[in-house]
């Protein structure tokens, strides 16, 4: 898939899934934004990019569930590329506590990560993309948000909220050629899983490159016929 000319924000592109796929939207040639909290991975990301893929790499500092942070960082995106082409709202907090157990503060944050940093992002991403009739929005959500455990309270919570917003949102840019799809992940072979889950079979999870491939996919012309849907990607875990 070719995505030259086109611009890309990814959240949580720190690491992870995120990381996975700033460098696939670079190497196959388009501008991507580099966002997280950590300033120095975020550099070191965006200079790898710009010194060996087709692509061009912007790294903004910005923490997705502050709207001031959002707005500037979608300032930035204008300033030096004109256009948001594709948005993928990846960034999240996930801390396993039971619900007797969570403090307010926990269940603060998580919300205003997953929920709100997808909301602050989309809307304004939805701007742009409206007034170019043109784009197309990823909201990462989770098997979590109907697949329930122990200790996820908080976590499920917000990822079966990513569904529905991406809906509404869906139904609201469907008559300005603006694709919004949430997709429903279940493992994925990541430092952070891996560290959280010591039993598994990372093998058996997601790879963050297949990960990768599907969300570029649907991203791409061939896909504007997908929208106003969750997809569901367990790997070969059930």
């Amino acid at each position: 898939m070719n995505y030259d000319g086109k611009t890309v924000i990814v959240t949580g592109s720190s690491r992870g899934l995120g990381k996975e796929l700033v460098f696939q939207y670079a190497n196959a040639g388009a501008n991507v934004v580099v966002t997280a909290r950590s300033k120095e991975k975020i550099n070191s990301i965006s200079k790898k990019i710009n010194e060996e893929l087709a692509g061009t790499a912007l790294a903004v500092t910005a923490d997705i569930s502050k709207e001031e942070d959002v707005i500037r960082l979608f300032e930035k995106t204008i300033n030096n590329f004109g256009q948001v082409d594709i948005l993928i709202n990846n960034a999240a907090a996930h801390k396993a506590l039971s619900v007797e157990n969570t403090d307010i503060d926990t269940w603060e944050k998580t919300l205003a990560v997953n929920l709100t940093g997808t909301f602050l992002a989309s809307r304004e991403a939805a701007k742009i993309m409206k007034s170019n009739k043109s784009g197309t929005i990823i909201n990462i959500s989770s098997t979590a948000a109907d697949n329930y455990f122990p200790g996820f309270g908080a976590y499920s919570a917000t990822k079966a909220g990513i569904i529905g917003f991406s809906n509404v949102l869906a139904e609201e840019m469907r008559d300005y050629n603006v694709n919004v799809i949430s997709i429903k992940l279940g493992l994925v072979n990541t430092e952070y899983t891996r560290s959280r889950i010591k039993n598994g079979n990372p093998e058996e999870w997601i790879q963050p490159e297949e990960a990768s491939n599907l969300i570029l996919y649907l991203t791409s012309n061939s896909a504007k016929i997908i929208t106003g849907t969750a997809i569901e990607v367990n790997g070969k875990r059930k």
